[in-house]
């Protein structure tokens, strides 16, 4: 997630989210009108192209009416922005959070103007010359009172973000696990994550609850192999 520091977005809006899609201008013109038709009316879809590459709308039905339905829900709640390839939404941390949820295949960047998230995210630094389990850039420690300051539907979320693939997370720690699952009331320890794309979701979960976010960066002697990972 990258940080803007001077000023909210539209003197309002604390987060900015950017979504690559290609066919976002199909939505204009975005009043009521036009996207409750997109919702409820098949021939709008019929016969059409739009872009330059020839971009086949049908093929995007129904991601052009998961958006049309996210802003009609949200309009009072956002600023958005459909500059195709394109799609930039404005709103509080909760609202980017669904957004993010929402169109997680077509996110490609989030930043927030909040300077304590700035500083809560700050991890600690350590070279290694391989990633824990190969693929976690990331190591989340929660705080020791987190059980009490997790909500049951924040845990529920969490546990089922953090345990739907390995690709996103791995939870090593039993104690985490059986918290997570709902089989104890008590929470200790640390779970891995992927990279800063699949953490930005748990900050946005139990923010208060992070006690400590250590980065792993690989290192390598050999320049053919040399690599180093940066969020």
């Amino acid at each position: 997630m990258r940080k803007t520091h001077n000023k909210l977005f539209y003197g309002q809006y604390t987060h900015k989210a950017v979504f690559r899609m290609p066919w976002c201008g199909w939505l204009y013109p975005t009043t009521d009108e036009h996207l409750q038709r997109l919702l409820t009316d098949a021939s709008a879809f019929e016969g059409h192209v739009f872009a330059t590459d020839i971009l086949k709308i049908k093929k995007h039905r129904g991601e052009i009416m998961r958006l049309a339905k996210f802003i009609l829900r949200h309009r009072n709640q956002i600023k958005f922005r459909l500059q195709s390839p394109d799609a930039i939404i404005y709103g509080s941390k909760a609202i980017i959070h669904r957004a993010i949820t929402e169109f997680w295949d077509q996110w490609i960047d989030c930043r927030e103007t909040d300077h304590q998230h700035i500083k809560k995210l700050d991890p600690n630094t350590v070279l290694c010359n391989r990633l824990p389990h190969g693929k976690y850039q990331y190591q989340i420690y929660l705080k020791q009172d987190a059980h009490f300051k997790v909500n049951d539907r924040n845990r529920k979320t969490l546990g089922k973000y953090l345990l739907q693939s390995t690709d996103v997370a791995r939870v090593v720690n039993r104690h985490m696990l059986e918290w997570l699952e709902g089989r104890s009331e008590y929470c200790e320890g640390y779970f891995y994550i992927a990279d800063e794309k699949c953490l930005t979701p748990v900050y946005m979960i139990i923010q208060d609850s992070i006690d400590k976010i250590i980065k792993y960066v690989t290192i390598s002697n050999d320049r053919n192999n040399q690599k180093t990972n940066r969020s």
